[in-house]
């Protein structure tokens, strides 16, 4: 066998990724659907669809389900983001089309209960409360709120108590009517599998989705500002940002081993400056986060009050010289180095390489070879990552504090008016 894009009929697209050697199997369905699409009346109700997945779906009630899962050895779990909702397993090959079948019955066939419901909605508060008491979940989600304040990437995941009341079953009955359309479903499967068997399982069960009115969802349009909490912590919590490539941009490969030079490891600019040469911080670190039309460069570091201040100078004023320098050829070979290791080793991991092919298909309706993806980030040269800085620096910046009110005087630092 060998990679394979397949499209049934009526737009379903299945990606086949075989590892051969492999015993088991990663597959799943992602629609590209999320928080994004959510009306702000109803807010959170793509979470609580996911939640009410395993509440019994096709001939089997919620215990019978769980029963015949574990009965075939099978794994199963599911995700929300803002873009994508993941239902996805883990089985060993010959249990692969029965794990797919146990998904479309999910998706297809579930169990709605109006008690079930509300009982899941008491399940998803007690999870919103958690990553209340969570600062290190919290002051990223002050940060959203920010940056796009009143738009849908704005709202919480999670939704709030106010708009999940407004969730009945009729409102999940609708809201998968409205997204349940053939070109925003990906099935995908990587590891040992029987090919046929999961074609006329994906074929069976999903070939007969029909197409569905286009549901546009808002543009992204991020927000200069800072956010601030006031918390009884002994540490304040630190979020910084900037405007990045999106996630369809050919600029996604030097933005990513900007973020690698820039906080990406042990060897990085800010771990070296806050951390080993001026002892600020235990923990600072920076990532790439992306969706479909805009993209940020963003700064976690947890430090005591006193210290957030300078913490947030060092912070931008590193970002400055990276756009007034660039990287030397030193630190980007080792950030190639590093990203090279990354994806090589998720290689071998056939549920990171399942997603990897949603993402190229949701993205570029296309398979692609790895080696075409390591091919163009070796490409990436210091200028591209300076200018990438720069423009960094041009755009609108963020920020978001919780911690002891002494320590929020970094917002100010920082420059995100």
């Amino acid at each position: 066998m060998e990679l394979e894009l397949v499209r049934l009929p009526n737009g379903v697209r299945l990606a086949l990724d075989p590892m051969p050697g492999l015993a088991t199997a990663a597959l799943g369905v992602w629609q590209r659907v999320g928080a994004r699409w959510e009306p702000a009346e109803i807010n959170g109700v793509a979470h609580l669809f996911e939640h009410m997945a395993f509440k019994g779906a096709g001939s089997r009630d919620a215990r019978q389900f769980a029963e015949a899962t574990e009965n075939a050895g099978v794994v199963m779990n599911a995700a929300t983001g803002y873009e994508r909702t993941a239902y996805y397993a883990r089985a060993v090959a010959e249990e692969a089309p029965f794990a797919l079948d146990l998904i479309a019955d999910i998706l297809l066939e579930p169990h709605w209960a109006p008690e079930d419901l509300e009982k899941e909605k008491g399940v998803v508060a007690q999870e919103r409360g958690e990553a209340f008491d969570a600062p290190d979940d919290r002051v990223f989600e002050l940060h959203q709120a920010v940056l796009y304040k009143d738009q849908p990437l704005g709202r919480p995941i999670l939704g709030e108590e106010e708009t999940l009341k407004n969730v009945n079953v009729d409102t999940l009955i609708n809201f998968r009517s409205a997204h349940m359309a053939p070109e925003r479903v990906v099935l995908s499967i990587a590891g040992g599998f029987d090919r046929d068997a999961i074609v006329d399982t994906a074929t069976r069960r999903f070939g007969d989705l029909a197409a569905k009115p286009v549901q546009e969802r808002d543009a992204a349009r991020p927000l200069g500002g800072h956010a601030s909490e006031v918390r009884k912590l002994e540490q304040t919590h630190l979020v910084f940002s900037w405007p990045a490539p999106n996630s369809r941009s050919e600029q996604l490969y030097a933005a990513r081993l900007l973020s690698e030079i820039f906080g990406g490891g042990m060897s990085s600019r800010l771990f070296q400056e806050v951390r080993e040469k001026h002892g600020l911080v235990y923990a600072i670190d920076s990532a790439l986060d992306v969706v479909e039309d805009d993209g940020r460069i963003s700064v976690y570091a947890v430090c005591s009050a006193k210290h957030a201040r300078e913490v947030s100078e060092i912070v931008r004023a590193q970002l400055e010289l990276m756009a007034a320098k660039g990287p030397t050829d030193a630190e980007l070979t080792r950030a190639k180095a590093v990203s090279r290791a990354s994806m090589l080793m998720g290689l071998e991991a056939p549920t990171a390489r399942a997603e990897a092919r949603v993402s190229q298909i949701f993205l570029r309706d296309g398979l692609y070879d790895f080696a075409e993806i390591r091919a163009r980030m070796e490409a990436v040269t210091c200028e591209e990552v300076q200018a990438l800085a720069g423009a960094a620096l041009e755009g609108p910046a963020c920020a978001a504090a919780i911690g002891p009110k002494a320590g929020h005087g970094a917002l100010d630092a920082f420059g995100a008016n």
